[in-house]
């Protein structure tokens, strides 16, 4: 990878939760899948078809060390425990213990749902009926504690679970490099 590739990845992964999913993925995944912008807060997307698109997005970060014994020690371990330090790449989901969570899904207000997991050399991108999310591995139908059961949910994708994610759901594979160049072009916010 270029330099500024890896710069332009780089600030995906230190950028906020919000700030990486919804300002800068989301545009991008509608102009790579061909969805369209949507007039309503509600959803991320509409494709040709009329559909609703959730687009959710996944940093794949190597799970966190265990507390120290000390606040010294606990403070120094968040220098090292930055995303940059524990980026994996694609390579490693069969073998790394790594955290990735696909949250906040609201399954009535979409037909499909796009979700994405960035690793350090690429991003994967999976598709999902509606209908099959209950099928998804470690799905749970409850997201936040006053949420009502069926109506927010999450899974989380470990590497565990991870190949029937690949097998079932996979829709694209890209680089970085790819990525980075679609997101040079022009936008329709």
């Amino acid at each position: 990878m270029e330099s500024i590739v890896i710069k332009f990845r780089n600030g995906i992964f230190v950028a906020s939760s919000r700030t990486y999913g919804e300002k800068y993925m989301e545009p991008i995944i509608r102009k790579l899948r061909g969805l369209h912008p949507t007039s309503t807060n509600e959803n991320d997307a509409v494709n040709d078809n009329g559909e609703f698109i959730e687009i959710k997005c996944s940093k794949v970060l190597l799970s966190r060390p265990k507390n120290k014994d000390s606040l010294v020690e606990n403070i120094i371990l968040e220098s090292e425990n930055t995303e940059l330090n524990r980026l994996i790449p694609f390579g490693d989901c069969y073998d790394s213990k790594y955290d990735a969570n696909i949250q906040n899904v609201k399954r009535d207000h979409f037909s499909k749902l796009v979700y994405v997991m960035l690793f350090e050399d690429c991003i994967k991108i999976f598709e999902s009926n509606k209908e099959d999310i209950s099928n998804i591995p470690n799905w749970s139908g409850k997201h936040g504690r006053f949420d009502k059961i069926g109506k927010s949910g999450q899974f989380a994708i470990k590497k565990n679970n991870i190949s029937w994610h690949l097998k079932n759901n996979l829709v694209s594979t890209l680089t970085w490099d790819e990525v980075y160049e679609s997101a040079k072009g022009d936008f329709i916010e």
